[in-house]
């Protein structure tokens, strides 16, 4: 028996004999994927690479397969709402999304995006992290990129024996791109990524780089000759259903969730109006207000964008300064207990990652929880045009981002993940619950501005994040099961939900991309913001703000319906 049969038969068995255990399937998870196990603060994988061959794909799949039916099995025996329950749900959601996206979606095989994704992240945590010694990560990750090429070689595998009519092209023009700013790093950016102190480590780097460089850079190419072949659609039709199911844990039908949104954006607007006429002599003193509510709204979103920085120097300052306003606000208010010393790192990205995007959170993982939170804010590219740079500092203005800090910092998602990381049931943060997730940091936003913090024209900004939130949800339905254009899209989410030309066109590769995420928003800050109104209720005069919001963090980042369970329980 060949070397290659005995892996193939071993990676594929099947193990129903046995019981397959929550740690045994977390064993397997970072095996298969190195990068996730640095990401979550495990670094003994961290000279590996995804090894994603069509024997190991087909064995990931089986494997998945067993562990969902020993989950299902497992956890029918628990007691609803018990800690073993919890976990149980987390990875069999994670599970059973994984045999739908490999074998149903086929997603290795069809979209480029899933190997462009895993590229991109490939290295990124050792280079930024702190959460292993600085040279151990960068030997890491020097040792990633040589076999980045590897990876290159099996993606082009996957989708060069695909039907091309089942591919789509504009995600293989998005790849194409995605892969292009990759390979630019790595010839580039790569080789400066170590301290002054380790500065002798760039030349290994830089050596690594420049052999995963034309590696990417031949992706690249095939991708693009790809595009012109592909004609499959961005939709998933018939498979949204279930892909809404599983990515949300939510068993409410599409049809239903998509009239309850088209509700919430008539009845949201009309809040926006006459909020606006409530505020309009406080920022327009000398001017009537448009009898029109859409003229009316247009012209009181278009006064929030005209505060804004002029520079990302002062912009990155106005966010540091805003999370020690909002922290100081939350301990005044008494809002959640806060652990002591906050670490979260605030900056733009590192300037040797040319080419490649890195913004955004990243949280500390389950098994290095006290490292440093890393908050790269987005920033224009120096290759923007000023009119481009103007038109991102409007959308990203100082009202935005006072309203934004509390949903993404603190009380939102750094304290959230910073508390899950230290949870001992470490699965729920490695699967954590979307809908959970996002509708805490929306709450945030409405419950810290009810509290004090800003003023009008912040209250303005977060109701146009709510029709942008519940707008999100209509489009990633209308998109995938009614046969919404990128035009159609383009005019309703303009004309409907008043957002600016970015963010609509924004919303169609988020669409198209990332279905059905874009619903959590809107769902997540609906369901927490029923049970804080429920809770309040029940609890009258006891109630505490305080303990409420301490309490929604005890059980980690799980369904919201289990917060509710325990909080309402009589």
């Amino acid at each position: 028996m060949t070397g290659a049969l005995l892996l193939t038969l071993v990676l594929s068995a099947p193990v129903a004999s046995q019981p397959v255990t929550i740690d045994a399937y977390l064993e397997r998870y970072f095996k298969t994927f190195p990068s996730r196990a640095s990401f979550a603060g495990r670094h003994e994988f961290d000279h590996q690479l995804e090894d994603l061959s069509a024997e190991r794909r087909a064995g990931w799949v089986e494997f998945n397969k067993t562990a969902v039916a020993s989950f299902r099995e497992q956890l029918a025996k628990q007691e609803p709402g018990s800690d073993t329950a919890l976990d149980l749900e987390a990875v069999l959601r994670h599970a059973e999304r994984q045999v739908f996206s490999w074998e149903t979606l086929q997603q290795p095989e069809r979209n480029p995006l899933f190997w462009t994704g895993l590229i991109a992240s490939s290295t990124v945590f050792l280079i930024v992290r702190d959460d292993a010694p600085e040279e151990e990560r960068l030997r890491g990750a020097a040792s990633r990129a040589r076999l980045l090429p590897r990876l290159a070689k099996q993606a082009q595998e996957a989708l060069g024996g695909t039907d091309p009519t089942t591919i789509t092209k504009e995600l293989c023009e998005i790849a194409a791109r995605q892969v292009r700013g990759s390979a630019q790093f790595y010839a580039e950016g790569f080789g400066r990524a170590a301290s002054p102190e380790l500065a002798e480590l760039n030349g290994e780097l830089a050596g690594a780089g420049k052999k995963a460089s034309p590696a990417l850079n031949e992706f690249a190419d095939f991708l693009e000759k790809l595009a012109e072949k592909a004609s499959g659609s961005p939709r998933l039709g018939e498979h949204y259903a279930e892909s809404f199911r599983l990515g949300t844990g939510l068993e409410e039908s599409v049809d239903d969730v998509l009239a309850r949104a088209e509700a919430a954006l008539a009845e949201k607007r009309a809040e926006v109006a006459d909020y606006g006429r409530f505020a309009w002599m406080r920022l327009f003193p000398y001017d009537d207000a448009p009898e029109d509510d859409k003229e009316l709204i247009r012209k009181l979103f278009e006064r929030i964008g005209q505060d804004h920085a002029d520079s990302t120097e002062e912009f990155v300052e106005d966010y540091r300064q805003l999370v020690a306003e909002s922290v100081d606000f939350v301990r005044r208010k008494d809002v959640i207990t806060l652990p002591d010393p906050l670490t979260v790192w605030i900056d733009r990205s590192p300037s040797f990652f040319v080419g490649q995007s890195v913004g955004g959170v990243y949280p500390a993982g389950p098994y290095a929880p006290d490292a440093d939170t890393l908050l790269y804010l987005p920033t224009p590219p120096d290759h923007f045009s000023d009119e481009m740079r103007a038109a991102f500092f409007r959308d990203f203005n100082d009202h935005f981002n006072k309203m934004i800090t509390p949903h993404e910092i603190v009380p939102g998602h750094y304290l959230q993940a910073k508390l899950a990381a230290h949870h001992p049931r470490k699965v729920r943060a490695l699967f954590s619950d979307g809908v959970y997730v996002e509708g805490w940091g929306t709450f945030c936003e409405r419950l810290i501005l009810d509290l004090g913090w800003g003023g009008p024209m912040e209250r303005l900004a977060h109701l146009k994040k709510q029709l942008e939130n519940i707008a999100r949800t209509i489009v990633d339905i209308r998109v995938h099961t009614r046969g919404m254009t990128q035009e159609e899209m383009v005019t309703f989410v303009q004309e409907d939900a008043f957002q600016d030309a970015l963010f609509a066109d924004n919303m169609w590769r988020r669409a198209i991309t990332t279905s059905p995420q874009l619903t959590t928003y809107f769902l997540g800050y609906t369901e927490i913001w029923s049970l804080f109104e429920d809770v309040k209720a029940a609890r009258g005069e006891s109630f505490v703000l305080r303990e409420f919001n301490d309490g929604l963090m005890e059980l980690g980042p799980v369904a919201v319906r289990h917060y509710r369970a325990r909080m309402l329980a009589p």
